[in-house]
C-alpha cells in the first residue's frame, strides 16, 4: 500500500494574510457559542438531580414484598426479617468487584439450618463506582443511589454498615422507585442543560 504524502502550505495567500481568515476560522466556534446560555450550574447553591441510573453511593433494598423471583425461591433457606436487607451472603458482589477488600461480609448458620447475614460493610474509599457489584447481585439487593456528596472529615465515616445501607435503600426507593429508567429525570431538565436534540439522517 502506498503512503500518500500531504504537503502543508508554507505560506498564506495575500487575502488570507490581510483578512486574518485562519484566525477567524479558529474563532468561529467561540463566536457561535458567544450568545448561548451557559450550562454551568452554581454548585452548591444549585444542585442537579442526577439520572436514576447515576452511580452514586450504594444502598440495600429490603424484604418488603417486592422481591424478585430469585429471592423468593431461597426464602426457606434464609433467616430474614421484614424491612431488613435482602442480602443472602452469596459473595457474588465481592467476587465481581475489582477491589474485593471493599466488602466485609459475614454470615452464620442458625440452629434451624438457615443462613443469617450478621455483617455487611462497604468501605467506599476503595470503591471505583463501576456498578459491577450491583449487576452481579442475584437477588436485587444492592443498588446505586443518586447520592454523590460523600466527603467527610474521617476515613471511618466512609465505611457504611448494613443498617446505613438499608436506610439509604429505603430512602432511594421511596423517592425514585416508580421513576422510569432513563438518562435524565425529565425532558425539561435535559433541554435546559443541553438544548433541543436534532436527530440526523
Amino acid at each position: 500500500m502506498r503512503v500518500k504524502k500531504v504537503f502543508r502550505k508554507d505560506y498564506l495567500t495575500l487575502l488570507e494574510s490581510v483578512l486574518f481568515l485562519d484566525f477567524l476560522k479558529g474563532l468561529s466556534v467561540t463566536l457561535k457559542n458567544l450568545l448561548r446560555k451557559p450550562i454551568t450550574t452554581q454548585y452548591p447553591k444549585e444542585k442537579l438531580t442526577p439520572p436514576k441510573r447515576f452511580r452514586g453511593a450504594h444502598g440495600h433494598f429490603v424484604w418488603d414484598g417486592t422481591e424478585p423471583p430469585s429471592l423468593k425461591a431461597i426464602e426457606k433457606f434464609m433467616s430474614y426479617e421484614k424491612a431488613k436487607s435482602r442480602c443472602v451472603a452469596c459473595y457474588m458482589c465481592q467476587t465481581a468487584c475489582p477491589m474485593p477488600t471493599l466488602f466485609r461480609i459475614e454470615a452464620v448458620q442458625t440452629p434451624d439450618g438457615k443462613k443469617k447475614v450478621t455483617r455487611f460493610e462497604m468501605n467506599l474509599l476503595n470503591c471505583l463506582f463501576c456498578g459491577l457489584c450491583v449487576d452481579a447481585c442475584p437477588v436485587g439487593c444492592l443498588t446505586m443511589t443518586d447520592i454523590y456528596e460523600l466527603a467527610s472529615y474521617s476515613r471511618r465515616d466512609e465505611v457504611f454498615s448494613v443498617e446505613q445501607l438499608e436506610e439509604r435503600g429505603k430512602d432511594y426507593k421511596a423517592r425514585r422507585g416508580d421513576e422510569p429508567e432513563r438518562i435524565w429525570p425529565n425532558d425539561e431538565e435535559r433541554k435546559r442543560l443541553w438544548g433541543e436534540i436534532k436527530w440526523s439522517g
